[in-house]
């Protein structure tokens, strides 16, 4: 009886403590590119790639993002401010010329960079990697400041990509920063696709993947549009080739070296069909941008015992825009009373955490993030209907269910057993026999909201061979799911020989600030002087260490978690 009423017990806490998302308020991103001008750069894009590729990432950012751009010789020249993409429309035009001052130009672009708290900061910068100013000490010099400036981005938990252009010639000043930026070589033939595999996977652009990637032939895609007015198909090849648009008129094309739009008004199909004819290797990426015309569902929800939940329901007639699977967990800002939060899509309906108001002004869905260009009013007035009776009543019945099993249990493990009625009498408690309070551990409750972020830092510094390796870094951003992952994963992803038992049963999982650490096994774990003892969990932050030991003592390993961005 009494494990049964405790299970019951735990039950209604889950249901109670049931939380639907967390919140995450910001502002609109500020990216600023970083290019490389100098004469070098004439071998090493000699097509002009990187112009043409800034000018299509102007288009496929959101129209409130904010983009700047440098361009650097012997000194960085500040191209384009930073300033809405919808209020001021890129143009620019780069002549590869004169010397290379890198150090300069990085500088310059953090401080191009506001200092709003909220808002998300990305710098990308273009380059083949050299600097060139004359003399050994001006390049010494500028070398210097480009990697203070990669120290001072990390500080301020800016990420830094460093998109390297092959190199041509005798090098000048070649630098490498794996330490501390992200760092992607590549060929100029392959910078398109480069750049487009970092705005998907860094800056969340949408993005419809070619699958199979073609190279001839013809390709079929099945776009997840509802009722699109007008589409936008951009493909984006890292090498020349031919495409030709099959079985559907197009309005309007513009070709460039690497980049071809196809404009359709009122499509009346979802399948589009091209006759493709590009070099074998080629990196080809499609992207495919909808004008749709649509209103707004919305319904602010009540929660018991975690935030409200704001549920916004774009549709065209009696369809949900986002009805397709496709856009399934996807991320979508919104701005409510002056502050954007990052909501996501489960069945048609963005979600949003939004604290304890009762009350919000709906400004803004950035539907630029899941490639629409929204036609209707996305602006609305939203408040919890009337008054929530049935909430009170339901948290009314949670306590008095919770009173009336606290009071069950209480009488089963306090009162004394019956068998005196014959005499009217009961047998005295003895203070020995009441069981003291039982300290029940919290048990660990993933979120399938919550995906990794970050690094693993991990340092052996004990084991039977006495070979200690270098601290291995593990990426945690790019695993392919939410799913936890074992220690002994870990270590042999890093090739780490060490005869760790146990290892299988110390668990990763994502959590909000970092990754939760669960111990099912026998070793010894330690955060900050704590033990974790079997069965328990501990949360690793920004910077924060566990000490791991097998219970023989003979190996012993340091894992520091770290929210940067991998290399």
């Amino acid at each position: 009886m009494h494990t049964f009423l405790v299970k019951i017990f735990r039950v209604v806490l889950i249901v109670m403590a049931c939380i639907f998302l967390s919140k995450s308020v910001g502002e609109c991103r500020e990216i600023v590119f970083v290019i490389n001008t100098g004469q070098s750069m004439a071998k090493s894009d000699p097509s002009h790639v990187v112009e043409e590729s800034l000018l299509w990432s102007a288009k496929i950012f959101n129209a409130d993002d904010e983009l700047g751009i440098i361009a650097f010789k012997d000194a960085p020249i500040v191209v384009r401010p930073l300033s809405k993409i919808k209020d001021a429309p890129a143009d620019f035009h780069f002549e590869y010329s004169g010397e290379s001052n890198a150090g300069a130009a990085l500088l310059s672009a953090l401080d191009l960079l506001t200092s709003k708290f909220h808002s998300e900061k990305s710098i990308v910068v273009i380059s083949n990697g050299e600097i060139f100013l004359g003399n050994s000490a001006a390049n010494l010099d500028s070398l210097k400041n480009f990697q203070a400036g990669l120290q001072q981005a990390k500080w301020w938990n800016i990420p830094v990509y460093i998109i390297n252009l092959r190199y041509y010639g005798e090098p000048q000043n070649y630098h490498s920063f794996a330490a501390d930026a992200k760092e992607i070589p590549c060929a100029h033939s392959e910078l398109m696709t480069t750049l487009r595999t970092v705005v998907h996977d860094d800056f969340h652009a949408a993005q419809f993947v070619l699958t199979p990637k073609p190279t001839n032939g013809q390709f079929t895609c099945k776009i997840p549009f509802v009722a699109a007015k007008r589409l936008e198909f951009l493909l984006l090849s890292s090498n020349v080739g031919t495409v030709e648009p099959k079985n559907f008129y197009v309005e309007k094309t513009t070709r460039k070296n690497f980049i071809k739009i196809f404009e359709v008004n009122s499509p009346t199909t979802d399948e589009f069909s091209f006759d493709m004819n590009f070099p074998e290797g080629t990196g080809l990426t499609l992207d495919v941008l909808a004008e749709i015309e649509g209103e707004l569902q919305t319904n602010l929800m009540p929660q018991l015992f975690a935030e409200n939940v704001l549920e916004i329901t774009p549709v065209h007639g009696d369809e949900k825009i986002f009805g397709n699977k496709f856009f399934d967990d996807k991320n979508i800002r919104v701005q409510l009373d002056g502050e954007i939060f990052t909501g996501q899509i489960f069945d048609g309906t963005i979600k949003v955490g939004v604290g304890e108001n009762e009350e919000l002004s709906l400004q803004k869905v950035f539907f630029e993030d899941a490639g629409i260009t929204f036609l209707g009013n996305d602006t609305a007035q939203i408040k919890i209907a009337g008054q929530n009776f049935f909430m009170w009543a339901l948290t009314a019945a949670a306590i008095l269910v919770i009173l009336i099993l606290s009071g069950l249990l209480y009488r089963k493990n306090h009162l004394p057993a019956t068998g005196n009625f014959s005499t009217g009498k009961t047998s005295a408690i003895d203070p020995r026999k009441i069981p003291s309070l039982v300290k029940i551990k919290p048990s660990l409750i993933r979120n399938k909201n919550f995906s990794y972020k970050g690094e693993l830092l991990v340092y052996v510094t004990k084991n039977s061979d006495e070979d200690f390796p270098s601290p291995k870094t593990f990426n945690l951003f790019r695993l392919n799911s939410s799913a936890p992952i074992d220690l002994a994963k870990v270590l042999k992803t890093l090739h780490v020989e060490t005869d760790f038992q146990g290892a299988q049963k110390i668990i990763f999982s994502p959590s909000a600030n970092g990754v939760y650490v669960e111990n099912l096994s026998d070793c010894t774990l330690v955060k900050m002087n704590e033990p974790i003892a079997n069965g328990e969990f501990v949360e690793l932050q920004h910077e924060e260490s566990i000490d791991i030991a097998t219970a023989d003592r003979l190996t012993e390993l340091i894992v520091t978690y770290r929210s940067l961005k991998p290399n």
